[in-house]
């Protein structure tokens, strides 16, 4: 069994037409179909019932579609493993909330010079699915807050900032006038309440530093660019981690007064000692210092 008889009948599977799976692999149709046989062969069943008008799946090949599909997901990830890891050009990184990629520029900025020729990748999605792809190796750096539950299985946290949370006001509102807010000056105004789940979840305890405003007037939501358009939208002001916000032309972001703090950093391999890896560790670590001065 290869990865070009899978490749092939799981093609031929999904599309249900050896002429068609010929064409989206690039092979000519008698290759393909020789591929499958012996596939089959391997198998010692047939995986297809073949006609002159269609081609259906038997039970051996719906039974086996899918460990077909993830041996090739894990044929191709440890592929693409080894391939950065042999020459150690590739950073991929994963964050959660959108405001995340524009507090690395300092940090890209400065490993791009330092490491010439080297490559990052940036790649969006849940915390807690970034930690899994850290874990299978897809990616190398996940950012987000520390949590006990995550740093274990040879996986690491650095902190690079103790983080608080943030009130963010459009330029017109009357808060906007004031340095910080705290609960005495906002209770009863509608609020936007930007908490990712992780934060939630680990005795942060963000939401007893929140006013008691009536339930119908807080939005919830998980980003800060949902938070930043709802604010835009007049759901009224944000609390939103300081880490996810950043100043733009048209909000105030202002320290919110009674918030507890977490740890922001970032997750990684235990012994991974790539130098690109450790570069980044040393410029994060210098960069994110200087959010805290």
């Amino acid at each position: 069994m290869n990865t070009t008889q899978l490749e092939c009948f799981v093609q031929v599977a999904l599309s249900l037409s050896f002429r068609r799976a010929a064409k989206e692999l690039h092979l000519s149709q008698p290759t393909v179909s020789k591929q499958v046989a012996s596939l089959e062969a391997d198998l010692g069943g047939a995986l297809f019932v073949r006609s002159t008008r269609q081609v259906l799946l038997t039970q051996l090949g719906e039974s086996f579609l899918q460990d077909a599909q993830e041996i090739l997901r894990l044929a191709y990830a440890a592929e693409e493993r080894a391939r950065r890891h042999g020459n150690g050009g590739e950073l991929v990184v994963a964050y959660s909330d959108s405001n995340e990629p524009m507090r690395l520029v300092p940090v890209l900025d400065r490993l791009r010079r330092e490491h010439m020729g080297a490559h990052v990748l940036l790649t969006q999605g849940p915390r807690d699915a970034n930690i899994t792809r850290l874990q299978r190796e897809e990616v190398d750096i996940v950012m987000g807050f520390e949590s006990e539950f995550l740093s274990k299985g040879g996986i690491g946290f650095t902190g690079l900032a103790d983080d608080g949370l943030s009130c963010v006001v459009r330029k017109d509102s009357p808060l906007a006038e004031l340095d910080e807010v705290g609960r005495d000056d906002v209770e009863g105004l509608p609020q936007v309440v930007c908490l990712p789940p992780g934060l939630r979840r680990r005795g942060y305890r963000a939401q007893s530093a929140l006013p008691t405003t009536d339930a119908v007037q807080t939005t919830q939501c998980a980003t800060s660019s949902e938070a930043y358009a709802l604010v835009d939208a007049g759901f009224g002001y944000a609390i939103v981690p300081t880490v996810f916000t950043m100043p733009d032309p048209f909000h105030r972001v202002l320290r919110w007064r009674d918030g507890t703090r977490a740890v922001y950093g970032f997750y990684s391999r235990e012994g991974d000692g790539r130098d690109l890896v450790q570069g980044f560790v040393e410029i994060a670590k210098t960069e994110y210092g200087r959010l805290e001065r």
